[in-house]
């Protein structure tokens, strides 16, 4: 029955982009979507794949205006009617939250969109702090979630931007999944006998009271220890590193690269965005104008890029263009909204620490063929912060605004964000609010931009910079 509704859904939504849906099969795509969390996902997954594709027809020069049609108005339609049904999804109260197996861990802190998964089955979006959560799988879906939780021995674990995180309880031990993400672990003494387990894409980890913090995409780990020991395995070669206070280990899926455990000694204050190495989400596509070149030599340039990484930042950088995300701030209704998320201290060889006198230099293009696009737009700038020695601080926010210049028809910009102007997302139980707090001295994980329509924004680079150059 479940594959026949989404046979259904697709060729609803195969018809709808091609502008070919009649006004019945809009109100059937309606009501197939209507109170359904999965078709609601596969439906968004389908837009996201869809505006793909127009940005492509925008690059290549295709027939600009077709965009602009009919289709557009009924996918931004459903895509409002969609950002409703999971709004009252998310508020609804879950009938059954409160009968089921022993609590686990509890929520003591949380933003943006979270979901959990029971370890039945049950998917619940509607999460608050000071729920409790059974044994289960707690993911963050945006760049701007994280979620705190507690443990039932004390020990705390912070997951951040678009992670995931499974938890449970095996012959004694606690442990603990991370398949992709940030996760920020302050854990207790356990017993010698059952540690706390973390594992990781190549990676084990062994805890018997420590803080440290875990990196994890699909190509390696980075386990940083601010306190006590871990015991790092890795999987490939099964390896092993004793990784103490002040010191990282990082494990890659393969066993010829080092795994050692290295001091954290060094940290910089000065950062310059190297894509595709620092993508975390967003379209990266390459610029496919080279200039200065004989054009009977492009080919060759072209292939070039393809295995030096230097040629490509020279000859045919990168470009990161906002893809949709459903965003979610308290006492509002779910927006659709566009973002890039870009890793700092996340993805780079070093920490990145703030200092007070930095600024961002962000140079990119707004996209001026765009509906509704005029001469002046705004988009947030946001950074998610560690401690220097420790876990999750927090999330600083600014609004830019960005003059484009008609005259010269010009649709590029390069501006600079003194860090000064930051705000604190302080969180409160009734309210969240903005509050004037120095991020001076922590670490910058990651950093991301949002428009709250598609201007087509798109980032080339970013630097923090201390003095001009």
């Amino acid at each position: 029955m479940h594959n026949l509704k989404n046979t259904e859904l697709d060729k609803l939504l195969a018809k709808l982009v091609d502008d070919s849906i009649t006004d019945e099969e809009l109100t059937s795509l309606e009501q197939i979507l209507d109170g359904d969390v999965s078709t609601q996902r596969r439906y968004f997954h389908y837009l996201d794949l869809h505006m793909d594709l127009q940005e492509r027809v925008t690059r290549s020069k295709i027939h600009p205006k077709i965009r602009f049609g009919l289709s557009k108005w009924k996918v931004a339609g459903i895509a409002a009617m969609f950002c409703l049904w999971i709004g009252f999804s998310y508020f609804a109260v879950n009938e059954g939250s409160g009968s089921g197996p022993a609590a686990f861990a509890r929520i003591t802190g949380m933003d943006g969109l979270i979901e959990w998964s029971e370890e039945e089955g049950s998917i619940i979006n509607d999460l608050s702090v000071g729920d409790p959560l059974s044994e289960g799988t707690i993911e963050g879906l945006t760049s701007n979630s994280w979620v705190k939780i507690e443990l039932n021995d004390g020990s705390e674990a912070v997951i951040s931007g678009i992670s995931k995180l499974k938890f449970y309880q095996n012959h004694g031990s606690k442990v603990l999944r991370l398949s992709q993400g940030y996760l920020s672990v302050k854990a207790v003494a356990q017993p010698e006998d059952k540690p706390m387990l973390v594992f990781s894409p190549g990676a084990r980890a062994e805890v018997l009271g420590t803080q440290f913090n875990v990196l994890a995409s699909p190509e390696s780990t980075r386990y940083t220890v601010n306190e006590g020991l871990v015991r790092v395995k890795r999987i490939d070669d099964g390896s092993v590193q004793e990784v103490s206070a002040n010191h990282y280990v990082v494990a890659k899926l393969k066993s010829e690269d080092e795994f050692k455990s290295v001091l954290l000694e060094d940290y910089s204050e000065e950062w310059k965005s190297q894509f595709p190495r620092d993508v975390r989400r967003g379209h990266l596509y390459q610029s496919e104008k080279i200039t200065a070149i004989n054009p009977a030599i492009n080919p060759a340039v072209k292939l070039l890029t393809k295995f030096s990484s230097s040629a490509q930042r020279i000859l045919a950088p990168y470009r990161l263009r906002t893809k949709p995300c459903l965003w979610f701030e308290k006492g509002r209704k779910p927006e659709l909204h566009f973002s890039v998320n870009i890793g700092v201290s996340a993805t780079g060889p070093l920490p990145v620490r703030i200092n007070e006198d930095a600024k961002f230099k962000v140079r990119g293009r707004i996209d001026t063929n765009m509906f509704g696009v005029d001469d002046s737009n705004s988009f947030i700038v946001g950074f998610t912060s560690n401690h220097a020695q420790g876990g999750f601080a927090g999330k600083y926010i600014t609004k830019e605004k960005v003059d484009l210049s008609s005259k010269d028809k010009n649709d590029q910009f390069e501006i600079e964000i003194p860090i000064r102007e930051f705000l604190k997302v302080e969180k409160g139980e009734f309210k969240d609010s903005l509050v004037r707090d120095s991020s001076a001295g922590l670490e910058i994980l990651d950093l991301w931009f949002v428009t709250y329509q598609n201007i087509g924004l798109e980032i080339f680079d970013v630097q923090i910079i201390v003095n001009d150059e």
